[in-house]
């Protein structure tokens, strides 16, 4: 999975803005067979991964029983729902704007939809990164500890938590984006020129960033299971050496987003 997203990164952030991925690019690139396999797989495996991960994080807050029944219920539904809507936009395939009117192309509501969706992702985003950084701020000040946490593989395990948890919201609602190719590219194109508001760049910077942590920390974790105790040394290096190899990698994708807000 992290090479499929590493793949996607690589096409959809750093070769392009999201602004510039519109139905037209989406019927050249699903053209052929091949990418749409390689979507496919990549929608499977990071919503699987990602609805494991939040029901994981809930399960062991929920009473066992109906409770715990009913969560699991939950997920599997929304695992069901989103990955069936995925798998049946690449089957349809792309639908070239000016070709023929979708059958959505009426609902002219939808875009404006999307983006209050996406607009309240980014505003929950801002809104946890600002609380986060006035508490450590405040702890700092008052020469508090900084945390519960005194690990630095408790903070790389909560960092992976809320990275996997935003990636997964912005997973949902960009398959909510990309079943409007075969059902109305038109709209599918305003949707996609909403990415370069002002107010939703952070928030794809942020996505990068957060895809990218997750994958290298997920690495990193595999290295140090293979290692077991040898590892034991590697904790702090190699989390700090995660931290660092992040903002490395987000900073091409940065420059290719504000170029193209220009």
């Amino acid at each position: 999975m992290v090479a499929f997203a590493f793949g996607h990164l690589l096409i959809m952030h750093y070769q392009r803005a999201p602004v510039a991925t519109g139905a037209a690019f989406v019927a050249g690139r699903w053209a052929g067979p091949a990418w749409r396999v390689f979507d496919g797989v990549l929608l499977l495996l990071a919503l699987s991964h990602g609805v494991a991960g939040a029901y994981g994080m809930l399960r062991a807050r929920v009473r066992p029983g109906v409770p715990r029944a009913a969560l699991g219920g939950g997920f599997a539904v929304v695992l069901l729902a989103f990955g069936s809507l995925g798998v049946w936009a690449l089957l349809a395939g792309a639908r070239v704007p000016g070709s023929a009117p979708g059958p959505l192309s009426g609902a002219t509501w939808i875009p404006a939809a999307m983006f209050a969706a996406l607009a309240a992702l980014a505003a929950v985003t801002y809104a946890a990164a600002l609380a986060a950084a006035v508490l450590l701020c405040a702890r700092m000040l008052r020469r508090l500890p900084l945390g519960r946490w005194v690990y630095p593989g408790q903070w790389a395990f909560a960092l992976s938590r809320a990275a996997g948890v935003g990636v997964l919201g912005f997973l949902c609602v960009h398959i909510l984006d990309v079943a409007l190719v075969p059902l109305a590219p038109d709209l599918y194109d305003r949707t996609v020129r909403a990415y370069a508001a002002p107010f939703l760049v952070p928030m794809e910077g942020a996505l990068v960033a957060a895809v990218v942590y997750h994958a290298l920390n997920g690495l990193r974790l595999m290295t140090l299971e293979a290692l077991e105790t040898r590892a034991a040394r590697a904790q702090t290096p190699s989390f700090v050496l995660v931290l660092i190899l992040t903002v490395l990698l987000v900073v091409p994708s940065l420059v290719v987003l504000l170029a193209s807000g220009r």
